[in-house]
């Protein structure tokens, strides 16, 4: 994976790249992950999240806390008032 501030791009199985959009990252330091939320400019409905390393290598999420932690990050990310108005004004 390369990653800049913000997009990444995954090489997929058969060594396409693709380029999505990054959402946005956090850290939680109590389990010393982080954590990617991105999407496909052609398809921004769907998200992906993902766990990430200093080296930018992307992991799966499997722990089902963790899936319940990123939904619950994000929920907070989208009814945040102060991100909308920034996303707003980016269009």
């Amino acid at each position: 994976m390369d990653m800049n501030e913000k997009e990444i791009i995954i090489v997929d199985e058969d060594g396409v790249e693709v380029r999505y959009e990054i959402l946005f990252t956090y850290e939680n330091e109590d389990r010393g992950c982080q954590y990617v939320l991105y999407y496909d400019p052609n398809d921004p409905e769907q998200i992906y999240a993902a766990k990430y390393n200093d080296n930018h290598e992307l992991f799966e999420v499997e722990d089902e806390e963790e899936w319940d932690e990123i939904q619950e990050v994000f929920n907070t990310f989208v009814e945040d008032p102060m991100i909308q108005n920034e996303l707003d004004d980016e269009e």
